[in-house]
């Protein structure tokens, strides 16, 4: 659509259009299956999706891809060894009777709503965050909630829109990007050195220099690889023959496929399939050239070197399987649109933790915090180990040892960072790392926003600026509470709200908070005080609630939400966390009632 339709005029036909969004599934898929689209609608693929064919097009390592077609649009998804995920969202437009006859005219010539089309949302965008929370709202069945997702959808559109037109400005300037998706959609099919020269308009002495300058590889050697890592993974996850492996990675000819294969990997075909894995990797020594090929990468980004608060780690590519050992880490990974491979304590975190967002099934636990399990991470194979200096550090030699290990350091050592700060710093660096800082950036512009609107909406209510926020909890009959200190998270969620932490105690606590027997607490009468309290803590709900000055904070957990009821609002979590902090502490301090639920 993007070659027919002006930016403007795309835009301009989705104001005119009358849209009724239809359905928006989050779907799971553990064995091959094909569907025809019910209706006009995108297909956006989430994770662990081997291929997928929509139309006649057939796309190898789609991980967020979103495909537009129309009814009846046929669709083949492939998952890989464990479930894969992807969205479906149809929708259906109509045009009212007193619409311009140019814009229905102008629909018409550029098939509006019906044309196939493909964009690579790749990692710097909110298209699957604006999924996450458009699904969360669609699936609660209530007017209102159908009526934000139809709210989300149209940004989504908006985004949507934007990057096809970007996509394809970028492609028309970007021949090696086109010649590299070509061999990604037609690597089964015959592919000549002539036919890659024609894509990209180039003469085949210069598309050779420029995509060997480009990838380290000639046209003909990228696709070959390119074709063997595609037979590897069908070896492996499928029960094909090796002819038809052969057949769809592009050979016709069995024998030849196996002496290409034998080459490149150094084993046949059927002893690759009984072991599972290159000759190079049953021996010492570095990896063969074809076992360190990534048919999605171009050379000059392979290699990179982070900086973190335990040292460097080296990480190839971005990384795609991902482990957290902390339940902040997590939120980063969630907010960011990354469903983690495994959590620590993840059959705790919903326990625990209220997200805006559904905490994905499917999430490996991964033992304990405070002592990982390793054995269980290295089965998960991840690229990428992340979690908090402090949990991290006693088994980082060991963490390395699996995978690539980053750590931050969410509690700063002295008074010189906040742990506010600490937030945004390793937020923004793990977006950076993975690839999707500009969709970081949006997110903390966006909390930034809603901190003034609650800022402007607090203070003509209060009569005093002082707060104070505690976690309550119980132990061994005793009352507790863990007050919020200066540099703490909640205190600094407080700070931007304009409000002043009215608990001082004098001196410094490295986490962030200090223990205290509600009895022993001595609070002047000018102070807000709310607090937080786990859900199923019986004893500590009912001494905090017979407090009439306290204000309860913890989330209710809604009929119909797809979300699990959660215990409380956790203090130490990411930007998810911190903006559902924040909106708790306003409607507390402008309700007239001293309790907030």
């Amino acid at each position: 659509m993007p070659s027919m339709l002006s930016l403007e005029e795309h835009l301009q036909l989705w104001n005119q259009a009358h849209v009724q969004l239809i359905e928006v599934r989050l779907c799971t898929v553990e064995v091959a299956m094909a569907f025809s689209m019910p209706a006009s609608g995108f297909v956006y693929v989430a994770d662990n999706i081997q291929h997928v064919e929509f139309g006649d097009v057939r796309y190898t390592e789609p991980a967020d891809i979103v495909l537009h077609g129309g009814e009846g649009t046929p669709v083949q998804i492939v998952p890989r060894f464990n479930r894969g995920r992807f969205y479906l969202v149809t929708y259906r437009v109509e045009w009212g009777q007193h619409t311009d006859t140019q814009w229905r005219q102008l629909a018409e010539q550029s098939q509006f709503g019906e044309r196939v089309s493909t964009v690579h949302a790749g990692v710097e965008t909110s298209l699957r965050t604006l999924l996450h929370t458009m699904e969360a709202a669609w699936q609660q069945q209530q007017p209102g909630a159908q009526l934000q997702a139809k709210a989300y959808f149209l940004s989504f559109i908006y985004e949507w829109v934007q990057l096809q037109h970007q996509s394809s400005e970028t492609a028309d300037s970007s021949p090696i990007t086109q010649v590299i998706q070509y061999m990604q959609h037609f690597y089964a099919q015959p592919i000549t050195l002539k036919q890659l020269a024609e894509h990209a308009n180039y003469s085949v002495p210069h598309l050779c220099a420029l995509f060997k300058d480009a990838t380290g590889y000639t046209p003909i050697e990228y696709l070959t690889r390119m074709r063997v890592e595609v037979a590897k993974t069908l070896l492996t996850e499928s029960t094909l023959s090796l002819p038809e492996v052969a057949e769809k990675a592009g050979y016709r000819d069995p024998s030849y496929f196996g002496r290409i294969f034998k080459r490149m990997v150094g084993l046949s075909p059927l002893h690759f399939k009984r072991t599972g894995q290159d000759k190079s990797s049953l021996t010492a020594g570095p990896a063969t050239e074809a076992s360190e090929f990534n048919p999605l990468m171009i050379k000059r980004s392979m290699l990179r070197h982070i900086e973190h608060a335990l040292g460097e780690a080296e990480i190839t590519a971005i990384p795609q399987r991902i482990v957290a050992l902390d339940w902040t880490m997590a939120e980063y990974l969630l907010a960011l649109g990354i469903v983690p491979l495994g959590v620590s304590e993840a059959d705790e975190m919903p326990r625990w933790l209220s997200l805006p967002i559904a905490i994905p099934d499917g999430i490996v636990d991964v033992g304990p915090r405070l002592q990982p399990n390793l054995q269980r991470i290295a089965e998960l194979s991840p690229d990428l180990i992340i979690g908090t200096r402090m949990l991290t550090e006693p088994y980082y030699d060991a963490l390395q040892q699996i995978a690539p290990t980053v750590a931050y350091d969410l509690f700063p050592s002295s008074r010189q960072t906040s742990e506010y700060e600490s937030l945004e710093y390793s937020f923004g660096h793990l977006a950076s790392v993975l690839d999707r800082g500009a969709l970081a950036t949006g997110i903390q512009c966006r909390l930034e926003d809603s901190y003034k609107v609650m800022r402007e909406y607090i203070h003509p209510r209060i009569a005093t600026n002082k707060a104070m926020v505690a976690i309550g909890y119980s132990s061994e009959q005793h009352y507790l509470l863990r007050l919020s200190n200066d540099g703490s998270l909640p205190v600094g969620v407080l700070e931007r709200l304009g409000l002043t932490n009215a608990f001082k105690p004098g001196h410094y606590e490295p986490l962030g908070f200090t223990t205290i027997e509600m009895d022993k607490l001595e609070v002047g009468d000018n102070a807000h005080m709310m607090y937080l309290v786990q859900r199923d803590d019986k004893i500590a709900i009912s001494r905090l609630q017979k407090e009439r000055t306290w204000r309860m904070l913890n989330v209710s957990s809604h009929r119909g939400s797809r979300m699990k009821p959660s215990g409380m609002i956790w203090p130490y979590g990411g930007p998810l966390s911190v903006n559902m902090f924040a909106v708790a502490a306003t409607r507390s301090l402008t309700l007239q009632s001293s309790r907030y639920r």
